[in-house]
């Protein structure tokens, strides 16, 4: 059992050494002589560089106070309609008039959660809708150095998902 799991492994180890492009010499070996291949760009760098990384955060910034005002106004509603019936009630309140209050404190305290929830998953949207505006903005840029490069597909940096990056594929800081 244990040969089997070794013997795997090193298939793996060698179909992966084999079939993920990586070449004798090492990572300072380039591969912009292979036409069509992959060229790799760091957009956070990109949108760092250009200043675009600060217009973005002030824009999510805007959107989030105008989300948060509208849940405090919605708090204020509700803590209104509440001291209302409070007041309507009395200080000689029936149990009656106590469990409907209190349910109007548990409706409104749920009301008030699905809401922020809600306008998390907007801002949420938002950055992402952001984020993909800005990649829209980029795309020309970043096919045309490619390009000169020789190399065909262009994606984002992201540790999560390359294992390794050849340093003459990175693009990154050129510009045409």
């Amino acid at each position: 059992m244990r040969i089997g799991s070794l013997v795997a492994a090193l298939a793996a180890s060698a179909l992966m050494s084999v079939g993920c492009g990586f070449q004798p010499g090492g990572a300072e070996t380039a591969s912009t002589d292979v036409k069509g291949g992959i060229a790799v760009v760091d957009l956070d760098v990109v949108a760092k560089s250009i200043g675009r990384t600060q217009e973005i955060n002030e824009s999510w910034q805007v959107r989030k106070n105008a989300l948060d005002q509208g849940l405090q106004k919605l708090q204020a509603t509700f803590r209104d309609q509440i001291a209302q019936k409070k007041e309507e009630a009395g200080e000689e309140a029936t149990d009656d008039q106590k469990k409907q209050i209190a349910a109007m404190e548990r409706e409104a305290t749920s009301k008030l959660v699905q809401a922020g929830r809600k306008a998390q998953a907007a801002l949420e949207q938002y950055r992402q809708q952001l984020v993909a505006q800005f990649r829209m903005e980029i795309r020309p840029f970043a096919q045309q150095v490619a390009s000169e490069k020789g190399l065909g597909v262009v994606i984002p940096k992201n540790e999560g998902f390359l294992l390794s990056i050849d340093p003459g594929v990175d693009i990154t800081a050129q510009r045409s």
